[in-house]
């Protein structure tokens, strides 16, 4: 385990951890439909703790960014999976991708604890890019 640069604070990096693991609320908060229940805490969760604190640090702005990313990404392979594949393959689908999502989350969530940069690995593209700040600081602190 590795300490955070002497920059960082334990605030810091607890809200970064925060951005990751917040979206394991998404296993309890969902929608329910006429047909099924949509969840929603996976996303809305880690986008409230950013909204919330990213201006306080790049390092918190940098895991809230990631965090929905990868999030939005997930949600878009499950939705596609699910589209795509008839019955028990579309369940199946969806398990693997809620495991996939659990195990990255947990991995996300510890780095950002040890204050660390985490990049998520199966993310298509980023709706929330990195800014210059975010950018400025990484290149000070390499993984």
């Amino acid at each position: 385990m590795t300490s955070p640069p002497p920059n960082d604070t334990d605030d810091t990096a607890t809200w970064a951890s925060l951005c990751h693991f917040s979206a394991l609320l998404g296993a309890i908060w969902w929608i329910p439909t006429s047909t099924l229940w949509l969840p929603v805490g996976h996303v809305l969760c880690p986008l409230g703790v950013w909204l919330f604190k990213r201006r306080k640090s790049p390092k918190i702005d940098w895991a809230g960014r990631e965090s929905l990313n990868f999030q939005l990404c997930m949600t878009a392979y499950a939705f596609l999976g699910a589209m795509v594949l008839p019955g028990i393959g579309a369940t199946l689908w969806l398990w693997a991708v809620a495991i996939t999502d659990l195990y990255w989350v947990a991995r996300a969530g510890v780095a950002a604890s040890e204050g660390r940069f985490f990049h998520y690995p199966i993310i298509a593209w980023r709706l929330f890019k990195e800014t210059e700040a975010i950018r400025v600081l990484r290149e000070k602190d390499p993984d």
